[in-house]
Parts: structure tokens; C-alpha cells; sequence
């Protein structure tokens, strides 16, 4: 694969995957597409951590119901708290919140309830629901064996968050690039 791709881009070693390029990526990509990358983000947190997936991937693609189906969370709510986080910049905030590491999948109900709250307020919402939400909570890391040897197998920077900015935000996105070379690298 890196031979194909170094000729087509005609350089002499080039890496399939650069956070260049996964710098961005969300904005643009249709939500079937999020759901199904943050399923196989999912399925490899609970295979590493030896734990039994909470939810089968075509569930987390396919469904979409208000009650049983799953959707694309923002973090960062649409508020003029988190605007001032990015300057109150609109237009920056708004590529910023769409970006992998600012969405989650969250159950139709929990999506609703969660809706414009303070992330202080989000982050218990997260309790119980995928893998790679609870990650975001230091409850998920507290004498969690398998989670350590997972973040030092991979030499992944998985670590709970108390407050969510551009900072945490670009945190999340990179590790998000970490985990990806690990699934498809």
C-alpha cells in the first residue's frame, strides 16, 4: 500500500494515513459513516480491555429510531460559553465541534436529554453508554487493568477530561489518529 501511494503521489516513502489529512476529518463526512467509525472505535476499546462489545456494530450503524437508535453528540454544546472557548469565532467553532475528536454516539433518549447542558453536566451522561464516551470520565480509568495495559500497549494518550476546550478537543482528535493506524494501519 505505502509503494502505491508514493508512486501516485510521486515521492520516494509515504505513510497511508498523516494527521495532515485526519486533521479535519469529521466536518464532512455523512453521519452513517461516523456512526460506523465510532462503532469500530468501540469494538476495539472493549477487545483490548477484554470486555464483551456493549452494542453489535450494525446497531450502532444501522439504527437510528428515536428510541433505540444511536447519534452523532457534540461535546461542545451550541452555546456562548463554548463559542468564547474558540474566540467566538462561529465559523470556527463550528468546524471545531464537527471534527471525530468533538462527536460521540449516544442512544436516541440520552442524545436528547444530554442536549445543550454544560459538558460538566454531559460528562455524567457518558456514564454507561460506549466505550469511547466513558472514556472521557476518570471513573473509566480507576484500577482498570486492562484499560493501563491497553494505553501502554498502543501508547495510546487515552485520559479523562473534567473540562472540554480547543485543547481537549485536539487531545481527543489525535488519539482518535492513533487508534485509526492501529484498527486500519
Amino acid at each position: 500500500m505505502k509503494a502505491t501511494i508514493a508512486a501516485r503521489r510521486n515521492v520516494q516513502d509515504a505513510e497511508p494515513l498523516s494527521y495532515a489529512a485526519f486533521k479535519h476529518t469529521g466536518i464532512n463526512l455523512n453521519t452513517r459513516f461516523k456512526r460506523y467509525f465510532f462503532a469500530r472505535i468501540d469494538e476495539f476499546l472493549a477487545e483490548n480491555m477484554n470486555l464483551n462489545p456493549k452494542h453489535p456494530i450494525a446497531n450502532l450503524v444501522t439504527k437510528t429510531g428515536a428510541k433505540t437508535g444511536f447519534h452523532v453528540e457534540h461535546i461542545l454544546s451550541r452555546n456562548e460559553e463554548n463559542k468564547q472557548l474558540f474566540d467566538g469565532d462561529e465559523e470556527r467553532f463550528e468546524q471545531e465541534r464537527n471534527r471525530l475528536g468533538g462527536i460521540l454516539l449516544l442512544k436516541g433518549k440520552d442524545n436528547i436529554s444530554s442536549g445543550n447542558e454544560p459538558y460538566s453536566e454531559k460528562l455524567e451522561s457518558y456514564a454507561n453508554t460506549l466505550y469511547w464516551n466513558e472514556t472521557l470520565r476518570a471513573d473509566s480509568y480507576k484500577s482498570k487493568l486492562d484499560m493501563k495495559e491497553l494505553r501502554e500497549r498502543h501508547k495510546l494518550d487515552l485520559r479523562p477530561f473534567e473540562q472540554f476546550g480547543p485543547e481537549e478537543l485536539e487531545a481527543r482528535h489525535r488519539l482518535l489518529f492513533e487508534i485509526t493506524k492501529v484498527i486500519w494501519g
